[in-house]
């Protein structure tokens, strides 16, 4: 699993006297970066106070916006609302190799994560997790292909993952078991959602590993043949 200052995530950033809140990658070419302020706009009516500021990624030297709130009632990370253009899998090789229906449902979690939608992003990681958790048996276990389509995500793990049971924390584990429940009596939804995030990161490595041994499998038996 990856470590935290890999993941994307968000970031003060101060800028003539003003704290902003950003993200810790460029959105064109995904590296971590301490982006450079080209300009800033302020727009405001009687509802609301918004700051626009327009910065560059030394990396790659694209442009891009970030749209802060800056009301006196939002604080801390929620004052992020949403960069220009959003982030999504351009550059992400690992990601670009999962199925359609996972990296739609993973980038809606993402950015509703980036906007504050907290709730609505624990179930949809969760749900991200089972589609690409299912894809990778069903690449390992083509014969058993509707058992998993039809099994939930701890059958799923318990029957195909085993290996990697091992790996995950209790916790995670009950998560991932009872995750309804889990949501109704927890207040702590960050740290159950970063475990399922750092879930979600150990497999798609896993998925890149296991891709590379099919192309590696397959190179050896052509020369054989």
């Amino acid at each position: 699993m990856q470590n935290n200052e890999n993941k994307l995530m968000k970031t003060k950033y101060e800028y003539d006297n003003q704290e902003y809140i950003v993200m810790n990658k460029c959105p064109h070419c995904n590296l971590e970066i301490h982006p450079v302020v080209e300009n800033m706009y302020y727009f405001e009516n009687n509802m609301y106070k918004v700051k626009v500021i327009s910065l560059s990624c030394p990396s790659c030297k694209r442009d891009y916006f970030v749209l802060n709130d800056l009301r006196e009632e939002i604080t801390g990370n929620d004052k992020f609302i949403i960069s220009v253009p959003r982030y999504g899998f351009r550059e992400n090789v690992i990601v670009k190799n999962t199925s359609r229906k996972f990296q739609n449902l993973y980038m809606q979690s993402i950015n509703n994560e980036l906007v504050g939608h907290y709730d609505i992003a624990f179930f949809g990681f969760i749900k991200s997790l089972e589609i690409l958790v299912k894809d990778i048996a069903i690449l390992e276990h083509k014969e058993s292909e509707d058992v998993i389509l039809f099994s939930n995500l701890n059958t799923c793990l318990e029957q195909f993952h085993s290996t990697n049971m091992h790996l995950f924390s209790k916790k995670l584990l009950e998560v991932l078991k009872n995750d309804y429940l889990y949501f109704h009596k927890t207040e702590d939804l960050q740290t159950s959602t970063e475990l399922i995030k750092d879930c979600i990161e150990y497999f798609l490595v896993y998925l890149e590993l296991l891709l590379k041994t099919f192309k590696l499998n397959n190179h050896e038996n052509r020369e054989i043949n």
